[in-house]
């Protein structure tokens, strides 16, 4: 077989058709303009609409009861424990689409760039996603992973450390993008892959602080991403590329944080545990817990029942499934509480393919959506001084749920900046082993959030933008 044509696709995070404008992003409202209004579609989102579960029905063609990425993370029954934002391919239950070109065209080559779920697969020749390293007190020092292993110091030795806390965390900036998309063009430069999939993570953090109504910040970030997708898309159009710009989902606002754990735990279904004077939650033990990610939460009720999945609703026994559910659903906020069935069958009546949405193995036994203006929080303690160690670090591996708080500043204005800048000179200049405790544990501040479905309206929905 021929050489396929060579196809860049471009992951413009929360790009939807209303962001796009002659002030704000100049470069894609000319781009549609030259080549017509044809050129953009809106796309049904995967549910939950989030960035795990987006990539891999994207590259996959499948949902998520097929290829197992129910959320960005999930809990495992067999460790009683909650793994979020885990890399190896292997979590991905189907082939996807570079598994296919390289049975048809073993001669093509690939390159994932920031992908998830794309670590270790063998069909993939260059591979490329954040991975920073881990310390023993806690710490972390910024890197990334590579196939190969040497494309690592290549790349960091001519662009510089990936800026790992421009990524993630209180200093989120254009700079995590620009070093994305650098990285991308002296790969394909060298290696000339036959398919790149590049993720441009930038829209995310504006979005979700301050809201998609906002006018002083979101701009200016439009503007930035804007930059960096002109750049992208002229080398790779300048060198034949087929380009495809898409986005996993749109971000909506909201001003309610929803604490399913907390309604949980004062109702005598979760448990906790004292640990170093503060509490962590014990999976195992809890008759009834959520793991939350944005507007989903998976419930789990665990012993002698199917284990299900956005709050994943996780419970213990059979006989609490209804007593959850009707707990749950009184809850401000809370928009559906479904059972596994019966997720399919509203998914499917969103004009998705039927027995698309729920997986079994990774999903609680019911699924919590929250309504238009709220989205779930993580939190389970009652008391501000109880809380974890981690709750108040960027600490996406230890937090059983997504935490946007991550994001902001423990302590405001010039205050912060100089708490952070003293903290950062203590630990890479005078390697005083120590952690970063600038997470607040109040998250009324986010304005922005994704996951729900909003059926009836498209004004959230991701776009597809192609020639």
């Amino acid at each position: 077989m021929a050489r396929p044509a060579k196809t860049v696709v471009l992951d413009v995070v929360a790009l939807t058709r209303g962001l796009i404008s002659e002030e704000h992003t100049p470069f894609l409202a000319e781009y549609i303009s030259q080549h017509g209004e044809d050129l953009v579609k809106e796309v049904k989102p995967a549910f939950p609409a989030l960035t795990c579960t987006a990539q891999a029905t994207y590259a996959s063609g499948k949902g998520p009861k097929h290829h197992g990425i129910t959320a960005n993370g999930w809990y495992d029954p067999v460790y009683k424990e909650v793994k979020n934002w885990h890399q190896s391919s292997g979590c991905v239950e189907t082939p996807r689409i570079w598994n296919a070109l390289k049975r048809k065209c073993p001669d093509a080559t690939v390159f994932v760039h920031s992908w998830w779920h794309g670590m270790h697969d063998p069909d993939i020749d260059f591979f490329m996603n954040v991975r920073p390293q881990y310390l023993q007190d806690g710490g972390k020092k910024p890197d990334v992973y590579t196939r190969p292993p040497e494309l690592r110091h290549q790349l960091q030795g001519k662009l510089g450390t990936f800026p790992l806390h421009k990524f993630w965390g209180p200093g989120t900036g254009i700079a995590a993008t620009r070093w994305i998309a650098n990285a991308a063009m002296m790969v394909d430069r060298q290696h000339d892959p036959t398919l790149t999939l590049v993720y441009l993570p930038h829209m995310d953090y504006s979005l979700q602080k301050y809201g998609p109504n906002d006018t002083k910040h979101v701009p200016q970030d439009l503007k930035e991403v804007d930059a960096v997708v002109k750049d992208l898309v002229e080398y790779y159009e300048g060198v034949g590329a087929r380009v495809i710009l898409l986005s996993e989902y749109g971000i909506s606002p909201v001003d309610r944080p929803v604490y399913l754990n907390r309604a949980l735990r004062a109702a005598g279904l979760l448990q906790i545990r004292e640990e170093c004077g503060g509490e962590t939650l014990d999976c195992g033990e809890s008759r009834a817990f959520a793991v939350c990610d944005h507007q989903v939460a998976h419930i789990h009720v665990q012993h002698g029942q199917d284990i299900e999945e956005v709050a994943h609703i996780y419970v213990q026994h059979g006989q609490d499934v209804e007593e959850v559910r009707q707990l749950v659903a009184r809850i401000p906020g809370v928009q559906y509480v479904f059972s596994g069935p019966e997720l399919d069958s509203w998914y499917a009546k969103q004009g998705h393919p039927p027995a698309a949405a729920h997986n079994a193995e990774r999903s609680g036994q019911l699924v919590a959506m929250a309504d238009q203006r709220s989205w779930f929080a993580y939190y389970y303690w009652l008391e501000d001084k109880m809380a974890p160690d981690f709750a108040r670090c960027v600490a996406i591996h230890k937090k059983p749920g997504y935490d946007p708080a991550e994001m902001l500043f423990r302590f405001p204005g010039p205050f912060g900046f100089i708490y952070l800048l003293l903290k950062f000179i203590m630990i890479y200049v005078f390697h005083v082993r120590g952690i970063v405790d600038a997470t607040p544990l109040k998250c009324d501040s986010i304005r922005g959030s994704h996951g729900r479905l909003h059926h009836g309206s498209s004004k959230y929905n991701p776009v597809l933008i192609t020639r």
